[in-house]
């Protein structure tokens, strides 16, 4: 990057940094006036990036006799451009131009909007720090003893680092810490649900842009495109490439693994795959001489970038695209597929607006990706394909196949006690293991000497990818290309970017991690309890996640900043969050939910194996998966003011089954709780199913979430546990029902077509009646109607069913067969 675009892009990310000056300190300076000053005190000698913070705004910028070229003009043009996609005016009629106590608003609160108004709290983003939810607007402010906190955490940084000696990407992660909760705009006729942070990265990734399409097209009359003249005619040219990327082949390369080891495996290919596509992305974005700050989003599998419209960035969207996915055919045959598309796109695009703009430039984009998953390789690659001497296609003398990836090899190594595997497969299991325990992840150009190291795609060359514990960074990592921290605030040169990543594990009293066969013996609450040893594998996601983006704002909020902010938000609460709602940390007023009775330890059992993006895949004892996925649902509705839903399946399987057939029939469950045409629905069970995305008919147990909690749980498990004795008679006042009861009654309900299976179902309750004077009848005779009740409704006989069934798991002990 030149000297020039330096300045450039970190005086676009420092260009606001005076709104939270003055919020800390309020006086009568302009904000830009402020944080000049305030940056002074740091880099006095830094001339450029000073000068375009204090002059970003019009009233001050026509004061000023600069050169043509000045930087401070693009500062101000991508300013503008960013705050046309943040300001949109709230409806509302306030005469007070500005409130400096207004906190951020929830992002939610515009999209599918029904009037609910939710704000954040200010303060930094820390992931030691309790986590927090929206309120109802008019609870908070965001005062100034709060911003004086925020304020010295980045005085703090520029004495560690001078704001004009670090990277662009380094400053970014420090002001995604400061100002992740700091309102851009306090208008009080404007929504202010765009964070500092979002607008100054949008500001930055803009700025560039417009810098390399001038010195594409030799213009260095920045004043005239600027701030002159001819600003119409740049914003309404395609300055911009809207780019998006999106991996293939996902699920099969994750889940096709042994069951012994599988908590690392799993970890380990399913981190591997998100690193990757991260570094993909830096790679990009560092041959362009670009920054992380035109990465609008990244996560699940896909990525969108904001691109300057530049032949060079045509050529190299293509390029990288080829030589990731040669290296996926090299590597691992045709499972994985990088798809690109990208499009064109102005200024005026990224504002919406009744026409639609920005929604029709991502649809462009994804029509595009589209097409190209339809015709994946080149007429040579499809050639090396199908011809079996082939470099990418024949079959090694004297190998075997991998058990794993199935590739060829010459070298396999032992991966388990009766299996081999090839070393890539053997490295992704290792990575897994060292996930566990370290912190940083390093890129290197070279494998390091004496470390565990897997290889990844590369553009030129060779990549390796090693993790360490963070003590260990400054001495091992040295060489490294980038580094990736994991959930935690780091900075220094190589800095790419802070990863928030779900990596909630359970351990025993010693730090060991627990396995899956460990983790079963841990239902009902510890080794000792009863519950049947029976392993919980939820798969959910987001319902409808890519319509609602289309649909959910309406084309006045459709903008380029919202969308983006949007899916930090929910990469935030799949990636961090949930970490705190395993531990046992829930919102505000929000209660632990428990299917029986409440357990002594606040933590789950269970182990989070991927969350990101939008969807999780998470394994562990069988009550405390399905507790904490009413939990996170309750949470998440809370997150995003109840307009967002997810759905989810959740399949309980002994902990020995084969992985991918775990991975198959959860995931089957989930598609079937999101064919649901309601939506936000669970899946349970998984057993007798038929439902094979087809449109046929299920015995699978699928409720609305709050049919589950309430009906099946809040009424019918309830009532079970208040009336029955399922402890051998010892309650008294409760009727006596051991297992053979319990499963006679389940087998009358699961074959309820049967008129006469209503009489079995009142004979079986007849032969509980136990004497009039005994102080259980009391609760004989609620049983009794109350079943009976039930049993003649559909909705009810179904619930009754999956209460009874719970039932049944909890009062297993664990060594039944």
């Amino acid at each position: 990057m030149d000297e020039k675009k330096y300045k450039l892009v970190m005086a676009s990310l420092l260009h606001d940094v005076g709104k939270m000056v003055i919020r800390a300190n309020p006086g009568k300076q302009t904000h830009s006036k402020a944080g000049a000053e305030f940056l002074r005190k740091f880099a006095p000698e830094a001339q450029e990036i000073l000068r375009a913070v204090e002059y970003h705004h019009g009233a001050e910028l026509r004061k000023l006799k600069a050169e043509q070229d000045d930087i401070s003009y693009i500062v101000y043009e991508a300013d503008n451009i960013a705050a046309s996609t943040d300001r949109r005016e709230n409806g509302e009629d306030n005469s007070q131009l500005f409130n400096a106590e207004a906190p951020l608003e929830n992002i939610s609160n515009v999209f599918l909007d029904d009037g609910k108004r939710t704000v954040f709290p200010l303060r930094g983003l820390n992931q030691n720090e309790k986590l927090f939810y929206p309120e109802d607007k008019g609870t908070l402010k965001a005062v100034s003893a709060d911003y004086q906190k925020l304020v010295a955490e980045l005085e703090s940084n520029f004495k560690r680092c001078s704001p004009d000696t670090m990277s662009p990407n380094e400053l970014l992660q420090i002001i995604e810490a400061t100002a992740s909760y700091v309102p851009s705009s306090t208008a009080a006729n404007e929504a202010a649900d765009i964070s500092l942070y979002d607008h100054q990265k949008l500001t930055a990734a803009a700025a560039c842009c417009l810098y390399d399409y001038f010195m594409e097209h030799n213009i260095t009359d920045y004043r005239s495109y600027c701030f002159g003249d001819r600003v119409k005619e740049i914003r309404g040219t395609d300055t911009y490439i809207l780019a998006s990327g999106d991996l293939s082949g996902i699920q099969d390369f994750i889940y096709t693994i042994p069951s012994e080891g599988a908590l690392k495996s799993l970890r380990g290919r399913s981190f591997y795959l998100e690193i990757l596509l991260e570094n993909v992305v830096d790679q990009l974005l560092e041959e362009l001489e670009l920054t992380r700050a035109n990465l609008l989003y990244s996560g699940g599998g896909n990525f969108y970038v904001l691109l300057p419209n530049t032949q060079l960035v045509q050529d190299k969207l293509t390029e990288v695209k080829n030589k990731v996915n040669r290296w996926f055919l090299e590597k691992w045959g045709s499972s994985l597929y990088l798809s690109m598309g990208w499009a064109e796109c102005s200024g005026d695009d990224f504002k919406g607006g009744e026409d639609n703009r920005l929604g029709k430039v991502y649809k462009r984009v994804r029509e595009k990706i589209s097409r190209d998953k339809h015709s994946r390789y080149s007429v040579e690659e499809l050639g090396m394909l199908f011809d079996h001497g082939s470099e990418l296609n024949r079959t090694l003398d004297k190998t075997k196949e991998c058990s794993i990836c199935h590739n060829s090899s010459h070298e396999l190594v032992e991966y388990g006690k009766d299996s081999v595997a090839c070393p890539n497969c053997k490295a992704l299991r290792d990575l897994g293991a060292d996930l566990l325990k370290g912190d940083v992840l390093a890129v290197f150009d070279e494998c390091p000497a004496d470390t565990a190291s897997v290889e990844i795609p590369a553009t030129d060359g060779k990549m390796y990818l090693a993790v360490f514990r963070l003590s260990e960074t400054d001495e091992k990592c040295l060489n490294a290309r980038r580094i990736y921290v994991k959930n935690k605030m780091y900075t220094g040169r190589l800095m790419a970017t802070r990863l928030w990543m779900g990596d909630y594990i359970t351990k025993d009293r010693y730090g060991k991690t627990l396995d899956f066969k460990e983790l079963v013996e841990l239902s009902g609450g510890s080794a000792d309890s009863s519950g049947i040893r029976r392993l919980g594998i939820l798969r959910a996601d987001v319902d409808n996640l890519g319509a609602a983006f289309m649909a959910g704002f309406t084309q006045k909020y459709n903008t380029l900043g919202r969308t983006a902010a949007l899916s930090r938000q929910l990469s935030l609460f799949f990636k961090c969050y949930i970490n705190h709602l395993c531990a046992g940390e829930l919102p505000a007023g929000q209660d632990k939910f428990f299917l029986f009775d409440a357990k002594e330890n606040a933590e789950r059992s269970l182990h989070i194996v991927y969350s990101g993006g939008d969807d999780m895949f998470i394994a562990g004892a069988w009550d405390d998966v399905l507790e904490l996925a009413v939990d996170l649902n309750r949470a998440f509705k809370k997150y995003t003011n109840g307009k967002m839903n997810f759905s989810a399946g959740l399949a309980f399987l002994p902990p020995g089954c084969p992985i991918a057939e775990m991975a198959r029939l959860a995931g089957e469950m989930e598609s079937f709780a999101k064919d649901n045409p309601e939506k936000a629905s669970v899946v349970l069970f998984g057993e007798d199913t038929t439902h094979d995305n087809t449109g046929k008919t299920s015995d699978m147990a699928r409720y609305k979430w709050d049919e589950f909690v309430d009906g099946v749980c809040g009424e019918k498990l309830s009532f079970f546990k208040d009336n029955l004795d399922f402890d051998g008679g010892k309650s008294g006042t409760k009727v006596t029902a051991g297992k053979g009861v319990l499963y006679r009654w389940l087998e009358l309900l699961r074959d309820s077509s049967n008129d006469i299976n209503l009489a079995r179902f009142a004979y079986v309750l007849a032969r509980m009646e136990p004497d009039k004077k005994s102080p259980a009848y009391q609760a004989y005779e609620r049983i009794r109607k109350q079943l009976y009740s039930w049993y003649q409704n559909e909705a009810d006989r179904k619930q009754m069913e999956t209460a009874l069934e719970l039932v049944i798991y909890k009062i297993r002990q664990k060594g039944d067969k």
